[in-house]
């Protein structure tokens, strides 16, 4: 792997355990303990569930719309300058929430929130796993995202601890200290954008095969990309993904605990799925290198399937826990497949801008289904309408990324050169 060899580690492997940490407590804490400290928050502060959904809308809002702009910033300007800002700024707006008392504060700290994470795990860790590996790709993705399963399985647990010992305000405060120690001095110390800054090579790289040039150019600008319909059909996918995977993720507490389970119980599910997730990233990962995308868009999305299908028997714990299987092993099409199928569509030559206008589509579909799922409750007292129509969103998404799929052009003529 060319002048790689001449260091004792390969230093993509630091990168790797960066992209983890970064994810480990960035989605572990950030995203997904948000779920357990929803009905506490609503309970104890008198709000609405639907009106307290738009507090994880703005978030995704405000990732959505920084997520461009901090793309571009990362590729063109120093990333641990980029990312240092944006943790730090993660981490102090997600410990203010502790001191928030109305919806209007909730808010504010919300598009804190939101545009400091858009620097934090998912665009910059997809864009250097993207730089540092040729080989294995599928796989590195897959066990650095696992670490957000972990973080879920680990902090959701304490999480719930943290409330019912202390209340949600301490919550925050210590998952907020948490957040900032493990994912600022990655960002300052650890991170490079690509193996060419210091010297080296993707992990794969094989002299000769295709000239630096080549590979530098291999791929659509995203002015070249938005005029597909591969984009559009794509980014359709995976708005779904968003509004059906983390509709069910966020609302999942409180559905548990409406039908007489406790909430202990209801965190340690959640905590259960999550915690698999360290098993099915890595999975699907390992699945999309070898057998390629399609059967991974299936494999990934008929398991989601199925954790609906276990949900309107929820009355029995075998059917809950059978659910918390199929959802961890599904629920990885909301961070692996995104940055795979982007990279297969559209290639790598603006990768980080392309994939951070992608990932809008996986943020709006989040700000979309989380308050849609709480507004639905609200109105008909159950969450069988949700359910039923996440079964419908959930075979339309599997549609659209096919197409998606089939019909880029620049997956056709790579397949042809190769």
């Amino acid at each position: 792997m060319s002048n790689n060899s001449s260091h004792k580690i390969f230093y993509g492997w630091f990168i790797l355990v960066g992209s983890f940490f970064l994810l480990f407590t960035g989605i572990g804490i950030a995203i997904n303990c948000q779920s357990v400290l929803f009905k506490p928050i609503v309970q104890s502060l008198g709000f609405s569930r639907g009106n307290f959904s738009f507090f994880m809308t703005i978030v995704s809002l405000s990732t959505m719309f920084a997520s461009p702009p901090v793309g571009k910033l990362l590729s063109q300007y120093n990333i641990r300058l980029v990312m240092g800002i944006c943790t730090t700024m993660a981490t102090v707006s997600f410990i203010l929430l502790s001191q928030c008392t109305t919806l209007q504060q909730f808010y504010l700290c919300a598009g804190f929130l939101g545009v400091g994470l858009a620097g934090t795990h998912v665009i910059p860790a997809s864009m250097m796993i993207t730089n540092w590996f040729d080989e294995k790709r599928g796989l590195a993705f897959g066990l650095a995202f696992a670490a957000s399963g972990i973080g879920g399985l680990l902090f959701n647990p304490l999480t719930n601890w943290l409330i019912l010992t202390y209340g949600w305000q301490t919550a925050y405060l210590v998952l907020g200290c948490i957040l900032g120690i493990t994912t600022i001095p990655i960002a300052v110390f650890i991170v490079r954008a690509r193996p060419e800054d210091m010297g080296l090579k993707p992990y794969g790289y094989k002299a000769g095969s295709t000239s630096e040039e080549q590979c530098a150019e291999d791929g659509l600008t995203l002015p070249e990309f938005l005029r597909t319909a591969s984009f559009w059909l794509l980014g359709a996918s995976i708005f779904l993904t968003g509004v059906v995977c983390f509709g069910i993720q966020m609302h999942l507490p409180s559905y548990l605990t409406d039908i007489g389970y406790s909430p202990t119980f209801a965190a340690n599910i959640v905590a259960l799925f999550l915690g698999l997730l360290v098993v099915g990233k890595p999975l699907l990962g390992a699945l999309c290198d070898r057998f390629g995308h399609v059967r991974g868009v299936l494999y990934a999305y008929g398991m989601v399937f199925l954790a609906i299908l276990t949900l309107f028997g929820a009355q029995s714990t075998w059917m809950i826990l059978a659910f918390a299987v199929f959802f961890g092993m599904g629920n990885t099409v909301q961070t692996i497949l995104p940055p795979l199928l982007t990279a297969d569509i559209a290639g790598h030559k603006s990768y980080a801008l392309v994939f951070a206008v992608i990932h809008c589509f996986l943020t709006l579909g989040i700000a979309v289904g989380i308050p849609v799922a709480g507004y639905v409750f609200d109105m008909n007292g159950s969450y069988t309408t949700v359910w039923i129509m996440d079964l419908g969103l959930c075979l339309l998404t599997v549609i659209l990324a096919l197409s998606a799929l089939a019909l880029s052009k620049f997956r056709a003529g790579k397949t042809k050169r190769t």
